[in-house]
C-alpha cells in the first residue's frame, strides 16, 4: 500500500515486507544549500560559489551529498513512515549518492520495507529495515541507502 499522508497507527506489527511508501515532494533551494553548509561548516566550493562551482563538469552549485540523505530522510518523516511508533533510528547503510541534486530540483523519497526482526534488547519493540530512494523530478535516482529504525510493539 502506498500513502502519501502521516498514519499514527504503524506499530511494528503493521509491519510487512514488500509495503511500499512515497512522500510528499520538495524543492531544493539555494538558502537550503546555504543553510547546510553554515550548519555543518562544508563551505566546498562546488556547494558555496556559482562561479567557481561553474567551472565543474556539474556546471552550477549542487547540493552536499549528507544534505541529500538528510532530505531523503526527512520527506520519509513527512511521508508519515514510522512516526508514531518509531524509537530509535538505529542507523542508514549502503548509503550511495548516484546523481546531482541541483537548486530548483524537486525530490521526492520512496521506500519498501525489505527485513524486520524482533529486538532481543527490546521486547516491547521490533526492528524494520526499508530500501529508500531519492528522485528528482525527471525521475533519476540521486540518493540510495538502506535505513534501520527500532518500533513500538502494539501494547498489550
Amino acid at each position: 500500500m502506498t500513502r502519501h499522508y502521516p498514519d499514527p497507527q504503524d506499530w511494528y506489527e503493521d509491519q510487512a515486507v514488500g509495503h511500499r511508501g512515497l512522500s510528499p515532494t520538495r524543492t531544493v533551494t539555494a538558502a537550503d544549500i546555504g543553510t547546510f553548509a553554515g550548519l555543518t561548516g562544508d563551505m566546498a566550493e562546488l556547494h558555496t560559489s556559482e562561479t567557481h562551482a561553474a567551472a565543474t563538469e556539474f556546471g552550477g552549485r549542487i547540493a552536499h551529498g549528507m544534505l541529500n540523505l538528510a532530505l531523503m530522510h526527512g520527506l520519509v518523516v513527512r511521508g508519515g513512515r514510522l512516526v508514531s511508533s518509531g524509537l530509535a533510528l538505529l542507523g542508514w547503510s549502503e548509503v550511495r549518492f548516484t546523481g546531482p541534486v541541483r537548486i530548483g530540483d524537486t525530490v521526492q523519497a520512496e521506500w519498501e520495507t525489505i527485513a524486520l526482526r524482533e529486538s532481543a534488547s527490546r521486547p516491547e519493540a521490533g526492528i524494520v529495515t526499508d530500501r529508500v530512494s531519492l528522485r528528482n523530478q525527471h525521475g533519476e535516482v540521486v540518493v540510495t541507502g538502506t535505513v534501520t529504525e527500532l518500533v513500538r510493539k502494539r501494547p498489550v
